[in-house]
């Protein structure tokens, strides 16, 4: 199946250097089921498998996703509780292999969150490394709304965005977190007006696309890992991709252009 083959609910696109996924499921507002799911997780396995120089995570419509599609959850649920565990269990693999793919690309992933993102939609915009949000995005994890507890990473992302006692209070108390106190709590970098949002992204796209691709990698790499590590264990890491990245053209590139006192101008490929 090729890129432009995926299930119409996520399109995956490729324009130079940077590449999209696009949820396009609008009469739902991108509510999540297991087809939307698995083609999301194809996106991702598409990209891991040729990793582009940004990847930017988007909406087709004005939601960028409101979460689990309840409806189909209560449909399955008149026909069994193990039928209802099955589904959720298999879409659940599916959106946690997406988000395991898109933590690891050694690429910025870059999300554009405009109106609603609840649920596991707040779950997959925490998974990209920079998020850009319209004026009018609001988040909301609204698990515990429906009895449940969060999936795609929320509870691994959320503490060490915003801190633990923030975010027991947005898992237990969901309230809608909207554009601006995300920047000021640390989940949006960058709040743009709603008709900016796509021009915004994508010059951020761009900018990002034309810096070094391996210090980026290693940037991405060096912070994720350093999350979960003691600071001897990072100090060590620091060092190695250091002197790793100092071997590099885009090193040389950087040091000529600091001392010439003028822009640098790295390579467009992944060093």
């Amino acid at each position: 199946m090729s890129e432009h083959e995926q299930a119409s609910t996520v399109r995956l696109e490729r324009e130079g250097s940077i590449a999209f996924i696009t949820l396009d499921r609008p009469a739902s507002r991108n509510s999540l089921d297991l087809p939307m799911g698995r083609a999301l997780r194809d996106a991702a396995r598409a990209l891991a498998a040729e990793p582009p120089r940004v990847a930017v995570l988007r909406s087709s419509s004005a939601h960028f996703m409101v979460g689990g599609d309840v409806r189909r959850f209560d449909s399955l649920l008149e026909q069994s509780q193990a039928a209802c565990a099955e589904e959720i269990g298999q879409l659940i693999d599916a959106v946690h292999e997406t988000v395991t793919l898109l933590t690891r690309l050694p690429c910025p992933v870059l999300g554009l969150v405009g109106g609603s993102a609840a649920g596991f939609g707040m779950s997959l915009a925490m998974a990209c490394d920079l998020l850009v949000a319209a004026e009018d995005a609001r988040f909301v994890l609204a698990y515990s709304a429906i009895g449940t507890t969060p999936d795609g990473g929320a509870s691994w992302h959320l503490p060490r965005r915003v801190g633990l006692q923030r975010a027991l209070a947005i898992a237990l108390l969901n309230p809608q977190v909207d554009a601006a106190q995300a920047k000021e709590i640390g989940l949006a970098a960058e709040v743009v007006p709603v008709a900016q949002l796509a021009e915004a992204g994508l010059a951020l796209a761009r900018r990002l696309a034309e810096g070094p691709a391996a210090a980026q990698a290693g940037i991405k790499r060096l912070l994720r890992e350093g999350l979960d590590t003691d600071l001897a264990t990072a100090l060590d890491a620091e060092k190695a991709s250091f002197l790793a990245m100092s071997a590099t053209p885009d090193f040389a590139e950087g040091v000529r252009a600091f001392c010439e006192r003028r822009p640098a101008n790295f390579g467009r490929t992944p060093g």
